[in-house]
């Protein structure tokens, strides 16, 4: 077959594991453009060999969302599908869900059904008065156990797997730079939302998620992993810097750090003390 000249498959390696060659298997007939953002030179290496695919780097880590948007600048085709290396879906999926973006006209994204990942789509998180109680929540609309019987339009879809028109991408202009890692995908589709542009889960696409799997379990992407997640959602949520929200987080990870430290817990230690870092560098900015 030829490669497909309606899709770009863009995938943003940091520090990656060996998933990333299970998930290229199938996807030999499409134009592939791999964001190096360290740490994976001997995957590098290999993936070299591939006629179909493209490695662009900036020498440096940009995050997610900015990776992508680096990624962009090298784009010619009307789609591009975002994936992680973590993620696994074969041609056939992947059709579908350009068959989905094609039928519909404000149709921005189209993502697949990951049933390993139940809650991978949903409404989103202001929906659902999550502000007041713990910023660790579920998106998930409140029944998604049982697969949709056909094509659902939802608020968001997580990035792990997304197919984007390009020109609504460039619209809305890109992914907002100031997420690091988490919540980009969300930010995203509320600014498609904004301009009347939907997001559509097609069940018929199907997806297997690793989630969490992209990268190796070391300490230093533990660490990574844990600030960002705490700091995106500052930002998302746009809290003010005299919030009290925000200092009584600051005092409760402050507690846990010392707390968890004193029984030499240092996981939970170092965790806490992660997520008090993100919210003193949001309240300095």
């Amino acid at each position: 077959m030829s490669i497909n000249n309606k899709i770009t498959i863009v995938i943003v390696l940091y520090d990656s594991t060996s998933l990333i060659f299970e998930c290229l298997k199938s996807l030999s007939n499409f134009n592939i453009i791999i964001v190096d953002n360290g740490k994976n030179y001997n995957i590098i290496n290999i993936l070299k060999k591939n006629k179909n695919i493209k490695i662009i780097t900036k020498n440096k880590n940009l995050g997610f969302g900015n990776a992508i948007n680096f990624a962009f600048e090298f784009i010619k085709t009307e789609f591009f599908f975002i994936l992680n290396p973590d993620l696994l879906i074969d041609e056939s999926a992947i059709l579908k869900l350009l068959s989905t973006a094609l039928s519909y006209e404000n149709c921005a994204i189209a993502a697949p059904f990951n049933f390993t990942d139940l809650d991978s789509y949903g409404v989103f998180p202001e929906k659902r008065n999550i502000i007041d109680k713990n910023m660790d929540f579920l998106i998930n609309i409140e029944d998604q156990k049982n697969k949709p019987e056909g094509e659902i339009c939802v608020d968001v879809s997580k990035g792990c797997a997304l197919l984007i028109n390009s020109k609504y991408f460039k619209e809305v202009d890109y992914f907002t730079k100031k997420y690091f890692l988490f919540w980009e995908e969300i930010d995203l589709c509320r600014k498609f939302k904004k301009k009347k542009l939907s997001i559509i889960v097609n069940p018929l696409s199907l997806a297997y998620h690793n989630q969490g799997k992209s990268s190796k379990l070391t300490l230093n992407n533990f660490i990574l992993k844990t600030y960002h997640s705490e700091l995106s959602p500052l930002y998302y949520f746009n809290i003010k810097k005299n919030s009290v929200y925000l200092y009584k987080n600051m005092l409760k990870y402050l507690f846990r750090t010392f707390s968890y430290l004193c029984i030499l817990n240092i996981k939970n230690s170092l965790k806490n003390l992660s997520k008090l870092s993100a919210n003193i560098s949001y309240l300095i900015k």
